[in-house]
């Protein structure tokens, strides 16, 4: 995907449908009869799409309107090749290194040790406690 467009965890429907030129009823018929997308859903049942659905999309449309493959054709391919995005999407989360995995588990061990004192009721700080 060429755009440039706001990187974000998840994007709604109407979202992804301006994003990818793909109308709303579209991406719902792909994803209840065509069985080829399958987005997170909220308590709600409002559809959450990723980057790597968005990326999916733009492919199942390739697929759709270039190679004019129906649906099931579309299925079938991505079945007997499983389909994997021209770049690899950047993780949401860096790699820890062992300085970061350090430091995390001195945090939780403080945070433990925070929530141990408000839970015994000393949940109030001395004066001379900085942070």
């Amino acid at each position: 995907m060429e755009e440039e467009f706001p990187r974000k965890r998840f994007y709604r429907i109407g979202e992804v449908s301006r994003l990818t030129g793909v109308a709303p009823h579209v991406l719902r018929y792909w994803e209840s009869e065509g069985k080829v997308l399958r987005p997170n859903r909220r308590r709600s049942r409002q559809r959450l799409y990723r980057l790597l659905d968005i990326e999916l999309i733009m492919e199942i449309k390739r697929l759709v309107e270039e190679e004019k493959l129906t649906l099931p054709a579309v299925r079938h391919k991505l079945r007997q090749h499983p389909w994997s995005p021209p770049h690899p999407a950047s993780p949401a989360v860096p790699p820890f290194t062992p300085e970061i995995l350090e430091g995390l588990k001195t945090i939780r061990q403080e945070l433990l040790e925070l929530r141990a004192l408000v839970s015994e009721g000393g949940g109030g700080l001395e004066e001379e406690e900085e942070f």
